[in-house]
């Protein structure tokens, strides 16, 4: 088997390899992946592996590993694997890989890792793609929900899978004169950048997802015309807004927010029932809402997605300890850290554990100290509204 590893200096190569495998997303874009190595949120590759006639791709980020505690020799140069902000993972032609395939491919995987000095890969998987089965077998899978409207069925029957109570409160919204409307200009962006950081102060978003302008710019930059910005007027004033991107026939829900003042008569209802209209409209086949903010089933965010539609799909996190003997010697020295800074982890389930946020244990007087790490807020794409 042959493994080559792509750079966004060959974003060109990138796009080919992509090309062969569709249908992708468009997180699994280069300009996509370009503004996530912007972002310092590691170095983005994209896996190569060719086998006659069959492609595995697969698009990581790749991370330093901060090492303190353990000595020189042991803590250099050593990395961690995650994936962007969204719904990526490995990608294939044809769409049905032999065992021997999926196999070599595997093997070869591993063995670049090693290599690279990879101790460990996070990466989330799409609801819609069948992946898991060309990742059976190396490490393991927490799987959670996401909800999705099948844009191929008639609208009344689209509209009949709707909760009976979001289908009244979409009609008053129409009564009461709220529009929603498509942004292809961008006029609203800077409305849509307010509504959203008021949305993450509301919901207490950790700081990776306060967004600056110039990701939005960046966004508008390197999707063109898959980005779909859209908003809903009271009385002129935008009061809810949500980015839409298309690609292969998927729209995905990927940010969205409503002003503080605008809560109580939940315009996003009618939002996303008028970008449901629009992309049947345009022939799209899938609106893909997204799930939770947890992977708790009784999630209030889940349960609201589920207001539109019935139609749901597992969605599957990848976690693959590659190195196991380092992995170890790196949550040591976390929990060393973490004692000698009176800090205790704050989710016992993150993966990898030695990134995990830490809180501040209470001091004598039972208030909580300063921590080093903030929490953490785990919130899927499309899902900060």
């Amino acid at each position: 088997m042959k493994l080559d590893v792509l750079t966004l200096r060959e974003s060109d190569a990138w796009m080919r390899v992509i090309d062969h495998c569709a249908p992708y997303d468009f997180y699994h874009l280069p300009g996509y992946h370009a503004l996530a190595e912007e972002a310092g949120e590691g170095a983005a590759r994209l896996i190569v592996a060719t086998r006659g006639d069959h492609t595995i791709a697969l698009p990581i980020l790749l991370r330093p590993v901060e090492c303190d505690g353990l000595a020189a020799a042991d803590g250099e140069g050593w990395l961690d694997a995650t994936s962007v902000y969204g719904y990526a993972g490995p990608l294939c032609s044809p769409q049905e890989v032999p065992a021997a395939v999926r196999g070599d491919f595997q093997a070869a995987l591993a063995a670049l890792l090693h290599e690279l000095r990879v101790v460990t890969v996070f990466s989330r998987l799409h609801p819609l793609f069948p992946q898991r089965s060309l990742l059976e077998g190396l490490g393991e899978f927490a799987v959670s929900r996401t909800v999705s409207i099948d844009l191929t069925r008639p609208l009344d029957v689209q509209r009949s899978r709707m909760r009976a109570t979001d289908r009244s409160r979409i009609n008053r919204l129409r009564r009461d004169g709220v529009l929603c409307q498509e942004d292809p200009d961008g006029s609203y962006m800077e409305d849509f950048f307010r509504i959203y950081t008021e949305t993450m102060h509301r919901v207490g978003a950790a700081e990776r997802y306060f967004f600056p302008r110039s990701y939005f710019a960046g966004l508008r930059s390197v999707l063109g015309s898959r980005l779909h910005l859209f908003v809903c007027l009271r009385d002129g004033e935008a009061v809810c807004g949500g980015l839409f991107v298309a690609c292969h026939g998927i729209l995905q829900y990927h940010l969205g927010g409503t002003l503080d003042s605008a809560l109580r008569s939940a315009p996003m209802k009618l939002l996303i029932d008028e970008v449901r209209l629009w992309a049947a409209a345009q022939g799209l086949r899938v609106l893909h809402l997204g799930g939770g903010a947890t992977s708790d089933p009784d999630d209030s965010l889940f349960y609201f997605k589920k207001g539109f539609s019935d139609r749901t799909h597992d969605f599957a996190t990848w976690r693959w300890v590659v190195n196991s003997e380092m992995y170890q010697r790196l949550c040591a020295a976390r929990v060393l850290r973490d004692e000698e800074h009176r800090l205790r982890a704050l989710n016992p389930h993150f993966f990898p554990a030695y990134r995990g946020p830490a809180v501040a244990e209470c001091g004598v007087d039972g208030n909580p100290q300063s921590a080093i790490c903030n929490p953490q807020s785990v919130v899927a794409p499309g899902e900060l509204s």
